[in-house]
């Protein structure tokens, strides 16, 4: 299976039945995130014991990739600290940038064909960069200050 194909079934799979939907009752962490180029808008709450995390959720108007990403991101960061999360989003980020598969990504590698299309980049990073800044205490963020 190349990996277009790969991509594509992946991100439609889970832009149709998104994991990690919706409104997470008792939060303790949330925050809104905005691709202004897009126009995506997700909110993302999560529950955290102490440093780690144990539910994720989000909400919103987002485009496929943004939703997909979503989904696999609440499936990634579960059980994490607030750093791990930090360090995974930096993977992430370098692996759509560089195309170069990491097998610590998981599903998240299917992401990687949009090293072929900087402008999508930003719809891929923003429910990661929204729950970055939930864990931080700030309420709202854009990926509009991202380089990608």
């Amino acid at each position: 299976m190349s990996a277009s194909t790969l991509y594509q079934q992946v991100v439609l799979d889970h832009y149709r039945h998104p994991r990690h939907r919706g409104a997470v009752d008792g939060f303790t962490h949330c925050a809104e995130g905005a691709n202004p180029l897009c126009g995506d808008r997700l909110r993302v709450e999560a529950t955290c014991d102490g440093h780690r995390i144990v539910k994720v959720g989000f909400a919103g108007e987002a485009c496929a990739i943004a939703t997909a990403s979503g989904s696999m991101l609440g499936d990634l960061v579960a059980n994490r600290s607030s750093s791990e999360v930090g360090a995974w989003a930096d993977r992430f980020s370098r692996m759509i940038e560089s195309g170069v598969a990491d097998d610590e990504l998981g599903e998240l590698n299917a992401m990687r064909e949009l090293q072929r299309y900087p402008g999508r980049r930003k719809c891929a990073l923003l429910p990661w960069a929204t729950l970055r800044a939930a864990l931080a205490g700030v309420d709202r963020t854009t990926t509009e200050s991202e380089s990608r």
